[in-house]
């Protein structure tokens, strides 16, 4: 008989299995020698007792294997968001920059928090990553070729009005986007991951809106974003100590 191969996931356990495919726990302890069925693991391949149905359609995922879907597609989506053009990398590394590039007080505490928050994401996006089965190194696919990540996508301008309003429209198109993801990726612990990114996008939008608000005079109101679902799970985050301000070139120091 061929045996159907099946790839444990976060969270299953043998009775979840065998309920699923409709066969015996005993079944599959016994076909796969399992001398302690409750310490199966995510990533495990157990056997099956049923027929095994055609393998689907595998691909290769720039140079680190071929991946099977609907995992390609999917992995494809998350590097963009990960480590693209306009990416949780970008992000972390564009707010850093500008903290440092304002100089004021104000402006770091605004900025060095969600910085932080976007990495948090990166490591959040490269777990989501590792449970598909690709690596997470940098970068993206660009018409079905791989890109690495480029310091090039970052923005270095440092007018405070224009970068206010970059940044709010770049955290309201990732709001938007990580929503479609988490509708589109049917995988429970990778929505889960993708709907406290939402949120977070969410709070940073409205951080930046007060601030143009506040710093930019008479602006146009800010659009209402679509409701996160649950609602944000991460509180706001507090400031860091400000870190010491070293002189830079309009200080007579070194650049």
């Amino acid at each position: 008989m061929d045996y159907a191969r099946y790839v444990v996931l976060a969270g299953d356990t043998i009775y979840k299995i065998a309920k699923a495919y409709n066969v015996e726990m005993a079944e599959i302890i016994q076909l796969n020698h399992l001398k302690h069925p409750d310490r199966i693991y995510a990533g495990q391949v157990l056997l099956l007792p049923i027929l095994a149905t055609p393998e689907p359609d595998c691909k290769e995922m720039g140079g680190m294997g071929e991946v099977c879907e609907p995992n390609f597609t999917y992995a494809k989506w998350l590097y963009e968001a990960y480590a693209g053009k306009d990416s949780e990398l970008t992000g972390a590394t564009t707010y850093l920059y500008q903290a440092v590039i304002l100089d004021r007080p104000e402006f770091d505490a605004l900025l060095r928090p969600i910085a932080y928050d976007e990495i948090r994401h990166l490591e959040k996006l490269a777990v989501c990553l590792r449970h598909l089965g690709v690596d997470p190194k940098y970068g993206s696919f660009n018409n079905g070729q791989w890109v690495d990540w480029r310091s090039r996508f970052i923005n270095y301008n440092s007018d405070l009005c224009y970068l206010l309003d970059m940044n709010i429209a770049d955290e309201e198109k990732a709001h938007h986007e990580y929503l479609e993801l988490a509708e589109k990726i049917q995988i429970p612990e990778i929505q889960t991951i993708l709907m406290e990114i939402a949120c977070d996008e969410e709070r940073h939008y409205h951080l930046f809106c007060e601030a143009r608000a506040q710093y930019c005079g008479e602006c146009p109101p800010c659009p209402i974003l679509p409701p996160c679902s649950p609602p944000p799970i991460y509180s706001p985050v507090d400031a860091p100590d400000i870190l010491p301000i070293y002189p830079g070139p309009h200080d007579g120091g070194r650049g």
